[in-house]
């Protein structure tokens, strides 16, 4: 008798309490041979398909991504930290800020800061101006969608002509971006 037979073989149902009642006794009847789920093509515990399906899956995703950012659907967003500086020439002090003199007359607390390169602009408005170390300074949040890392952008703030910034630095994640008037 060989093992094989020995596994088809029916187990006999001995009453429960019995020395040697056997558990496998109470399984169910085994289903007959051949696939018993449709779709399962290539047998029960094959997982072919979902290997196949991911694939094709993943294919896909990656061409729509593809023709998104390809036709301008999707563009990196970002958000950049910066500050305005003045020297002491440049501003005027209070008790508890500062804002801009003479030719930085228009920089003061709601100006806006624009970066312009060709028909790319984005802006911003400044932040209350406080002193620090002998300088004043305003801060500003820069929201945007899109900067050409390889592009200077020309940057007026409240009017006043300031230093270009490269756009490498306008899509950095890292530091603060820190802007000064020109001249």
């Amino acid at each position: 008798m060989t093992s094989q037979d020995t596994q088809q073989r029916p187990i006999p149902n001995v009453p429960q309490g019995t020395p040697g009642r056997d558990w496998r006794a109470e399984l169910p009847q085994a289903l007959p041979q051949g696939p018993q789920q449709p779709w399962r093509r290539h047998g029960p515990g094959s997982r072919t398909w979902v290997g196949v399906l991911t694939a094709i899956v993943l294919v896909v995703m990656a061409g729509a991504g593809i023709f998104a950012v390809s036709f301008g659907f999707a563009t990196t967003a970002f958000e950049r930290q910066g500050i305005v500086v003045l020297t002491p020439s440049e501003y005027t002090a209070t008790t508890t800020t500062c804002s801009g003199a003479r030719d930085a007359a228009g920089v003061k607390e709601g100006a806006r800061i624009v970066f312009r390169s060709g028909s790319d602009s984005f802006d911003t408005s400044l932040g209350d101006g406080v002193l620090r170390s002998g300088r004043c300074v305003f801060p500003f949040t820069l929201s945007s969608v899109h900067a050409d890392p390889d592009v200077n952008y020309a940057v007026t703030v409240g009017g006043a002509q300031a230093t270009p910034v490269a756009g490498s630095e306008l899509a950095s994640t890292s530091g603060t971006l820190m802007v000064s008037l020109a001249g």
